[in-house]
């Protein structure tokens, strides 16, 4: 089976990297040449999508199946009707990713659920997090202590986004759970816990996650709620964060293949989130799976350069020439571009084992061995800043 995957960087590299291990042949398309997706695909095609219509047709005749793996709504709407007219599965629900990529129409949605999310400012109070309403991952995302740093936030995330949220800062365990539904019918699958870096940016996801039962079911139970109320036909990511009552609020939503967490489900409970959108989409079924752990996984984002610094996924989403490289530095997989004779450049280090505290041990000693290698002495692994 051919997948045709447009779109070439967080988003294109976990859809790539995932239909690689469901052993279909990926054929992508991204407009920059140098999109981090294009060494792993097994066809790559620098076009731009809405300019050069007639080739794009040319390349989605030959497949199967398209996945959507952008954020820009003109691309996403044109995709879904060419995809329409070639007659081949547009494995996307457009219609709930419009309500869950503006964060002000997903804070509508869980009011309209009675769904718990962080309270938004002025009731808040301090501190608060301001973030753009209509972008993903950390762009644009600043803490708060007081209305001095409010309006320097202000000013600086309305600087990408118009509609911008501000809502109260809270500091609890985060999780993620994607959910994949046909007609609204919701399966919940893994949930995973992340880890930020200074910019708030995802530096570290891993499974198990850590909060107890009742939270953990909390989350599903929402979750599923949500994806009924979407109807949703595809795959949702849910993210929340715990408060001091141990109550899941809901972050934000989004109604797409994500990144970096469906990598970690797959390693942890060998669920592939690209075979089930191509049974719900190409088979037109609803898939039948055990969601049970099998490993414990931990999946960290390092960026080496004269040291050697934990970073978010930003540090991914701009990497050139990106290979898959087992057995790196005694982990078990990485995406790289990190050269034997030039300690400079990115890496995803994927560790599986039988416990996360084995997991960890094995991540810190693959970075000593790494620092070993290329005569490295510094180490960082920076948290969320303050202000």
């Amino acid at each position: 089976m051919k997948i045709c995957v447009v779109g070439g960087r967080l988003q294109g590299t976990e859809a790539t990297y995932l239909a690689k291990k469901a052993g279909y042949e990926v054929i992508l398309i991204d407009k920059d040449s140098n999109a981090p997706a294009s060494s792993l695909a097994d066809e790559f095609h620098a076009l731009d999508l809405l300019k050069d219509v007639n080739a794009v047709r040319k390349i989605l005749n030959s497949t199967d199946a398209v996945l959507p793996a952008t954020e820009n709504k003109r691309t996403l709407s044109f995709l879904e009707r060419l995809s329409l007219q070639i007659g081949i599965p547009y494995m996307q629900d457009n219609s709930a990713f419009w309500v869950s990529s503006d964060k002000i129409k997903s804070m509508e949605f869980f009011d309209s659920l009675n769904i718990p999310h962080p309270e938004l400012w002025p009731n808040s109070g301090f501190p608060v997090v301001v973030k753009p309403a209509s972008k993903s991952g950390s762009v644009g995302i600043y803490r708060a202590d007081n209305e001095e740093q409010l309006r320097d936030a202000l000013k600086k995330s309305s600087l990408i986004d118009e509609k911008v949220v501000v809502q109260k800062f809270i500091n609890g365990p985060a999780l993620s759970l994607e959910v994949i539904a046909l007609d609204g019918n919701p399966l919940p699958l893994q949930i995973t816990q992340l880890e930020f870096d200074e910019t708030y940016g995802c530096k570290r996801v891993f499974a198990p996650d850590l909060v107890n039962d009742d939270i953990r079911e909390s989350f599903i139970e929402i979750s599923k709620k949500m994806a009924r109320g979407l109807n949703l036909g595809g795959l949702m990511d849910a993210q929340s964060i715990v408060d001091s009552n141990n109550i899941p609020l809901m972050i934000e939503i989004n109604a797409r293949l994500p990144s970096q967490t469906p990598t970690v489900v797959y390693h942890s409970s060998g669920i592939n989130m690209v075979n089930l959108l191509v049974e719900i989409f190409v088979g037109n079924k609803m898939p039948h799976v055990s969601v049970k752990q099998k490993n414990s996984v931990i999946y960290q984002h390092i960026k080496v350069n004269n040291s050697v610094t934990i970073m978010g996924e930003h540090i991914m989403s701009e990497a050139r020439n990106l290979r898959i490289e087992k057995d790196f530095f005694g982990v078990d997989e990485a995406i790289t571009n990190l050269d034997a004779d030039k300690p400079e450049g990115v890496a995803t280090l994927i560790v599986k084992t039988s416990s996360l505290e084995e997991a960890k041990r094995r991540s810190m000693q693959a970075i000593e061995k790494l620092m070993a290698e290329f005569h490295l002495i510094k180490f960082s692994d920076s948290s969320p800043r303050g202000v």
